[in-house]
């Protein structure tokens, strides 16, 4: 599981095979990180808010040590 200042994430997979970020907590989207990754389509880091949420690469993803639920 991969925690940081925001909260505690776990992954699920999308349609298109990449990763959803979401709250531990209740389940909901991520839409900030604290760390230098970029989510799919977009030229801000997760540092930054993502009121639309934050999706990863599986490559990314497993590179902050998120775990993907099925």
């Amino acid at each position: 599981m991969y925690a940081d200042k925001y909260g505690s994430f776990v992954g699920r997979y999308d349609d298109d095979g990449n990763v959803i970020v979401l709250y531990v907590k209740d389940g909901s989207q991520a839409r900030r990180l604290d760390a230098s990754v970029y989510p799919v389509g977009s030229k801000l880091s997760a540092r930054y808010e993502h009121p639309e949420g934050i999706i990863l690469t599986p490559h990314d993803a497993e590179k902050l040590g998120i775990k993907i639920e099925e």
